[in-house]
């Protein structure tokens, strides 16, 4: 994270809270630790109401293990496995395959939603959002 997080500054991204695997006695993911530090330090009084968009199959199992929303990223995450070079110079059907590959693996992972990226998430959380109002919660 030491280098990440200037990295991410330099490209306006401020995180209020930042938690890594070595931070914590019981582990990284798959389990649910580090999303439930980020939900004490960041004193979230609802888990439920919380969103873990992770681009890994361990991200989403760690956001479903926490007991939140989970949202994979298909194309520009880790799962794709693409360069943002890869990603441009890739045919719309190339794209299509990938995402097909990997929305089948987030989705026997338990996501609840899956996005092409991180553009995509407006839509979804407006879509949660709706679903906590009725009520529901992310079983």
């Amino acid at each position: 994270m030491n280098a990440l997080l200037p990295a991410a500054a330099a490209h306006g991204i401020q995180p209020d809270c930042v938690v890594a695997t070595d931070d914590l006695h019981a582990g990284g993911r798959p389990g649910p630790y580090m999303a439930l530090k980020n939900v004490i330090d960041l004193a979230v009084t609802d888990v439920a109401a919380c969103v873990k968009v992770d681009d890994s199959l361990p991200g989403i199992t760690e956001g479903r293990s926490a007991g939140m929303w989970t949202v994979g990223v298909l194309l520009t995450g880790n799962e794709a496995g693409l360069t943002e070079s890869d990603f441009h110079a890739a045919t719309p059907e190339a794209l299509n395959a990938i995402r097909s590959n990997v929305r089948e693996k987030f989705t026997s992972a338990g996501a609840h939603y899956t996005v092409d990226s991180v553009a995509d998430l407006p839509s979804v959380l407006t879509e949660i959002t709706t679903r906590l109002q009725r009520g529901e919660r992310p079983v």
